[in-house]
């Protein structure tokens, strides 16, 4: 009788399986049914509203329509708005899929319009159905206007047409000259589920555009411009919009990176601009005594009304001077920052959070008034080529 090895009689196994599944994946892996893009719903942009007095989500989407390619359209590319109501998300997504006869995906939707009533709702429930049903990516960034989400996802920009996407280039490609509040889905949560219970998310505002753009056939349309400079703080119970500077502080503060440009003006009208070109932020708690250290790397960007007779550069003393007095600026407006979160208590700042690290169990909910806040930003003008 032969004698076997059993370490080559397991190899030679091992090697056949994994042939075998090879031969199936190569001949039954292109058989797999996915449905094709034009019978999908590329979604760019989603809103969520509520409305208390009928106890219903209003969603609405906004989608390419991928027949908008063919010859017959010159390649034009054309965008659906659907809106339906439903007593939850998800039966109101179903019933735009069946409108549109279309399967629903939102796995390339990157802007969520929500409204304040929707904001006032528990915001796991809100989101989870969108996330783990409909694919919503994390990264998608959270927004809120002056006007419901309907009515802003059918609004025409006069750029790009449609507004999701403009805001998607202007939020998610880094685009604009100020600082921006930029929350994510993956943010939203994890300041909505921590000890501070808050967070800030951009607040668009819709301006019809005094002089409207032509189109192809020379007609004019009602086109507008969205502004971006306000952001919402919000808790579960509160609301209150920031204006452009306290926003663009804020922005400093709490977004992941910060793009842009800061500015400061002398006493004499001199103003100097600087690009911001790295940041990073280490906020450090000491019992209920947050210190935070913000440092940011920038460039010289513009200088105006400054009297010279050389062209300035980063290395110059007036330019290092106005990098210094910014950087206390921003200290100070933080620190008004931290007052105003006081007075309406809701924790943008996140500080309750951050002392929750370091007191333990023991803080109480709600600790905001016993904080302490002392915030350092220091500038780094870079000479750049």
């Amino acid at each position: 009788m032969k004698k076997i090895k059993l370490s080559s009689y397991f190899l030679r196994t091992k090697w056949f399986v994994i042939l075998v599944i090879a031969i199936v994946l190569i001949i039954f892996g292109r058989t797999v049914d996915s449905p094709a893009l034009t019978k999908t719903a590329i979604v760019l942009g989603c809103g969520i509203d509520y409305s208390k007095e009928q106890s219903e989500f209003i969603v609405t989407t906004q989608s390419i329509n991928m027949a908008s390619s063919s010859m017959e359209s010159s390649g034009q590319t054309t965008y659906e708005t659907y809106t339906c109501n439903g007593k939850t998300i998800s039966s109101a997504l179903d019933d735009i899929s069946r409108k549109m006869g279309l399967t629903m995906s939102l796995s390339h939707c990157n802007v969520l319009f929500v409204s304040d009533s929707a904001l006032e709702l528990d915001i796991l429930q809100l989101i989870h159905p969108l996330t783990r049903m409909y694919a919503l990516p994390e990264h998608a960034v959270v927004v809120t206007a002056d006007r419901s989400p309907k009515d802003m996802l059918a609004l025409q920009i006069g750029t790009t047409v449609s507004s999701p996407y403009y805001l998607q280039l202007a939020l998610t490609n880094k685009e604009g000259t100020d600082a921006m509040i930029r929350t994510t889905i993956k943010d939203l949560m994890a300041r909505t589920l921590s000890r501070s219970k808050a967070t800030a998310i951009p607040y668009v505002t819709a301006t019809l555009m005094t002089d409207q753009p032509a189109d192809s056939t020379t007609r004019y349309e009602e086109r507008y411009e969205l502004d971006l400079k306000q952001a919402l703080v919000f808790n579960k119970t509160d609301t209150h919009i920031l204006d452009k500077k306290p926003s663009e502080v804020l922005a400093l503060y709490i977004s992941q990176s910060a793009y842009g440009a800061v500015n400061y003006v002398f006493e004499d009208g001199g103003t100097v601009d600087f690009s911001i070109l790295e940041k990073s932020v280490d906020t450090k708690a000491k019992g209920r005594n947050i210190e935070a250290t913000i440092e940011l790397t920038v460039e010289l960007l513009d200088v105006q009304f400054i009297q010279t007779d050389k062209v300035l550069t980063g290395a110059d003393e007036v330019i290092l001077r106005a990098a210094e007095n910014l950087g206390k600026e921003l200290s100070e407006r933080l620190v008004e920052l931290f007052e105003l979160s006081k007075e309406l208590n809701i924790d943008f700042l996140g500080l309750q959070a951050k002392a929750y690290q370091s007191v333990g169990r023991h803080l109480e909910e709600d600790c905001l008034k016993t904080l302490s806040f002392h915030p350092t930003v220091k500038l780094s003008v870079k000479e750049t080529s």
